[in-house]
């Protein structure tokens, strides 16, 4: 027999081991039906079977390595910011106060009379936050004088210095927008005093958390309408 014939044969057998044997035990296809005949179709179902489970746990295995729910818990308002910080792993205190509900939202209008000024507060713990706008609606000149400014209530008013207040914005104008975090717990809002001739309307838009609101002060040229004790 030749070289060649002898390479063809064996081509030939091998070829023929692939389709009756190999491909039905390795892979399930059986082209000649003698893997059925033969067992060797249920045999490799239940090998693949065998690596396709091996392949899920070792996938479940990695994914659990890399995700580890340890490293994505958070320690909150622990940490300080850094700007140079390829990762953060802990919150950065001030940056988020979780609250228990949803914010709230109001508008609502404050009339003030000629020569009129008025002083409406919102009571408020510490680390509480709040977004507003305020503006007048007709106004026809300047506008108000305001002071946004805070101070504790009466029974916290011995852990601060007699008279303490904070001035957080003040100046003169029609309207003002701005975001807010109260320093301390207590009253926190705005005066305003009409500079306009005639009465005027200021509109306040607010959203954020606040226990209640409401007018502390009213005073029509230099004599207290309302007065409320803080």
């Amino acid at each position: 027999m030749t070289l060649l014939n002898k390479i063809i044969l064996t081509t030939l057998a091998a070829g023929a081991i692939l389709v009756v044997a190999i491909l039905p035990a390795e892979y399930g296809i059986d082209p000649t039906g003698l893997g059925s005949t033969l067992g060797l179709v249920e045999m490799g179902k239940a090998e693949m079977g065998k690596a396709e489970q091996s392949v899920s746990e070792h996938t479940q295995q990695e994914s659990a390595a890399r995700f580890n729910t340890q490293d994505l818990t958070l320690s909150f308002n622990i940490g300080d910011y850094d700007p140079t910080a390829e990762r953060i792993n802990e919150s950065v205190q001030g940056l988020i106060h979780l609250e228990d509900t949803p914010f709230k939202s109001e508008t609502f209008d404050i009339d003030i009379e000629d020569y009129g000024e008025i002083e409406h507060k919102f009571i408020m713990p510490a680390d509480s936050t709040f977004v507003y706008s305020w503006k007048v609606l007709n106004h026809k000149g300047e506008g108000v004088y305001y002071d946004f400014h805070g101070h504790p209530s009466s029974q916290d008013a011995m852990q601060y210095p007699d008279g303490f207040e904070m001035a957080y914005s003040r100046g003169e104008g029609i309207k003002q927008s701005g975001a807010f975090t109260t320093p301390f717990a207590g009253y926190h809002g705005f005066y305003f005093m009409n500079i306009e001739e005639g009465p005027i309307t200021v509109r306040v838009t607010i959203s954020g958390y606040w226990k209640e609101h409401k007018e502390m002060f009213r005073a029509i040229d230099g004599k207290v309408i309302t007065k409320v004790p803080f």
